[in-house]
């Protein structure tokens, strides 16, 4: 699925998921890989590293989503939420896009969302 919108609603997002985590182990693997590689004394680790890391991040944000902590598996898709810029935030270990926050609030303003949250949909 190609990114065509400027932000996601919950099931567009919802849809990614299985995609998503996917990803986001390639980037785990990845990373052991390069760990081990330095271990073991090879130089060019960094840079095979950097490469992979770089295209797979460049596949997710194509698709307008935003990896925020590779390590934990964070990652935003821009919404619009009660009318204003917002993300809805989540956790690949996680079982569902459960949380949002507004741009300007970061992770620590995550919020569960409830049926009262007006969630801008695509269809």
């Amino acid at each position: 699925m190609e990114y065509q919108f400027p932000y996601y609603d919950l099931q567009t997002a919802r849809s990614m998921m299985s995609w998503l985590r996917k990803k986001m182990e390639e980037l785990n693997g990845v990373k052991y890989m390069a760990e081990d590689a330095l271990m073991k004394g090879e130089k060019d680790a960094i840079t095979l590293y950097t490469v992979a890391t770089k295209g797979i991040i460049d596949d997710i944000s194509r698709r307008g989503i935003l990896v925020r902590d590779p390590t934990i598996g964070l990652v935003d898709f821009p919404a619009i939420i009660n009318g204003k810029p917002a993300y809805l935030c989540w956790l690949t270990s996680e079982d569902d896009i459960s949380f949002w926050h507004y741009v300007d609030e970061g992770f620590a303003g995550r919020k569960r969302i409830t049926k009262s949250d007006d969630i801008l949909s695509l269809l």
